[in-house]
């Protein structure tokens, strides 16, 4: 855990850029209209998606997420060693949760929590 889990790339048109890095380095996608976004399968983990932006940002262009296994926790962590919460604890859907943060020198990161899945009970069978 807290390795490198998502990475999010702004785009003015998905089409064009789903043809360019399919093109260039064969990535594949997964279009996810219900989170204005189009997902992206680099080969290698970490994988990512494609966000929409009307004009290219000038800083912050990739967003970059660490994975951990409790945000709120994190979040405190972040907050004792003197970072800025920019971003708290928000739902995506039923797959996880995200933050964002800077560190003390600006630097701005976000954070990727798994939903909690509860293992799969196993049958006895009745003898």
């Amino acid at each position: 855990m807290h390795g490198f889990g998502h990475i999010e790339i702004p785009t003015t048109n998905f089409k064009k850029s789903q043809k360019f890095f399919g093109k260039v380095f064969g990535w594949t996608f997964q279009e996810m209209p219900d989170l204005e976004t189009v997902l992206f399968r680099a080969g290698a983990r970490p994988n990512g998606g494609f966000y929409l932006v009307k004009k290219m940002p000038k800083k912050g262009q990739v967003n970059v997420y660490i994975e951990v296994d409790d945000i709120d926790a994190k979040l405190k962590q972040i907050k004792k060693a003197k970072g800025k919460i920019l971003v708290k604890k928000t739902p995506v859907s039923d797959m996880g949760w995200w933050a964002q943060f800077a560190t003390p020198d600006g630097c701005y990161l976000s954070l990727w929590q798994h939903p909690v899945r509860e293992p799969a009970v196993e049958e006895t069978p009745v003898q």
